[in-house]
């Protein structure tokens, strides 16, 4: 029997239904789709030209720039699509023919999204998300506008600047001081120029300058807006670094060593956040000593990481430190550090230390030296040393397991009882290996110890084999 052949639905399958077929259902969907319909009168407008494309266009952007009435949940997911559909016809289609007049309507059309906010009823993910899209293709489209021609959208960058009043939407502002043109750079470094002293404190006006300025590599006009800026904006680590990669070694230093001494409000992970004068402190003394490197000052350089790993027990700067010695120095630089290491008040970062160095002979010492001093709480220390001591280390690696299981249970952290589970079962891998000398209670003892203790913690028990129990 032979078997029956089917139709795909692709461009060869379509196109076997002929033209009076596709037109026919093209025509009864858009009765009821808006999206698709007017992306069907604008690829008609486009046959015409880009002229009245971008007429057809505008029409349907002036009608949402002036509708006040509210917007429910059912109403933005139909916004949502239709917008989509909006965007990809401003994008494609008319930014295909005429790509600036294809950047004035995407700027236009991502201007609607601080009209629409205000009358939603509650907020719409689906219909942001939109918008989010729309701002990448469109820094896309406005780069492929030729030079001359960008600098006729700098009024509608300010108005997009001007209508984002608390500086939530400051991301496509700064993606496009990356794809401009230098004539448009220019022209938008005048305007914000102008606008800069009306704005003080205001984050706007002065770091899209200096975004300007960084793309530009121009380091004297990022710094001198820097120092422009409030103390508690000032990023001087920032500046510090740039002025390194300058070979500015002498403003760098000075900058470096610029601390902070109050809060500050400063870009982190791309949003703004509020961080105290110990933020950045490790990064801006290992800049500092690399600045020392290279202005011949070998020996303070040297003074500098010996203090940062001193203070933090942080095996990068220590690395960092022996990597600058002389030959066969290292050695002794190394048991001198361990020794500090050993001696430090702070158990839990010197254990840390040794596990990352790697020295596990050490951290297992670490932890038997301070055995009745270890506080399950600490679990993000505790458990990745357990786990890394597991194999060479079984004992020292039991001693943890046993204080991340009973302060799980003490303190009833439901939770993390499958945790404690999994650490018990791993106790039991580790009984045959632990040494006959050892001095530590017996894994049936601490096993009877935990059901006398917690007999109702019926969430962690249910977790337990029953062999295990």
């Amino acid at each position: 029997m032979t078997r029956q052949k089917r139709a795909k639905l692709d461009k060869k399958g379509l196109s076997g239904l002929g033209l009076d077929k596709l037109v026919e259902i093209l025509l009864e969907e858009a009765s009821a789709n808006k999206a698709l319909k007017a992306r069907l009168q604008a690829a008609l407008a486009g046959e015409a030209g880009p002229a009245e494309m971008a007429r057809l266009i505008d029409k349907r952007l002036d009608t949402h720039e002036q509708s006040k009435t509210r917007i429910n949940n059912a109403r933005a997911k139909d916004l949502a699509v239709e917008f989509a559909g909006l965007a990809r016809t401003i994008l494609s289609e008319l930014g295909g023919l005429d790509p600036l007049a294809g950047a004035q309507r995407v700027l236009r059309f991502l201007g609607l999204r601080f009209s629409l906010s205000p009358r939603l009823v509650s907020d719409s993910a689906r219909l942001w998300k939109v918008f989010d899209e729309a701002e990448v293709a469109a820094a896309e489209l406005i780069r492929s506008v030729p030079a001359q021609d960008q600098v006729l959208l700098v009024p509608q960058f300010e108005t997009l600047r001007r209508r984002d009043r608390y500086g939530e939407h400051t991301g496509f502002l700064h993606l496009l001081t990356g794809a401009i043109s230098e004539p448009a750079a220019n022209a938008w470094k005048a305007t914000l120029g102008e606008a800069m002293p009306k704005e003080p404190g205001k984050f706007g006006a002065l770091d899209l300058l200096q975004a300007i300025a960084l793309h530009r590599r121009d380091v004297d006009g990022y710094v001198a807006l820097e120092e422009a800026k409030a103390e508690n904006r000032r990023d001087t680590l920032t500046v510090a670094a740039m002025l390194q990669a300058a070979g500015r070694h002498e403003q760098a230093l000075d900058w470096a060593r610029r601390r902070p001494t109050g809060m500050r409000l400063l870009p982190v992970n791309g949003e703004l956040a509020a961080v105290g004068p110990e933020y950045g402190a490790r990064e801006r003394r290992i800049l500092e000593a690399e600045i020392l490197d290279k202005l011949k000052r070998r020996g303070d350089a040297q003074d500098l990481r010996w203090r940062e790993f001193s203070e933090t027990l942080d095996p990068v700067v220590l690395k960092l430190y022996l990597s600058k010695l002389d030959d066969f120095a290292e050695f002794d630089e190394m048991d001198r550090a361990f020794a500090l290491v050993e001696e430090s008040d702070d158990i839990y970062a010197a254990l840390d230390f040794f596990v990352c160095w790697p020295k596990l002979d050490r951290a297992a010492a670490q932890v038997l030296h301070h055995k009745d001093r270890w506080e399950g709480r600490y679990y993000e220390d505790l458990a990745p040393a357990a786990e890394a001591l597991a194999d060479q280390q079984p004992l020292a690696a039991t001693v943890l397991y046993r204080v991340l299981i009973s302060d799980i249970l003490r303190r009833g952290i439901g939770v993390a009882y499958p945790l404690a589970a999994r650490y018990l079962k791993e106790l039991v891998r580790l009984a045959p290996h632990l040494p006959a000398d050892a001095r530590l209670q017996h894994h049936d003892d601490f096993v009877d110890t935990l059901r006398r203790t917690h007999p109702k913690k019926f969430g962690f028990w249910s977790e337990v084999p029953e062999d295990l129990r």
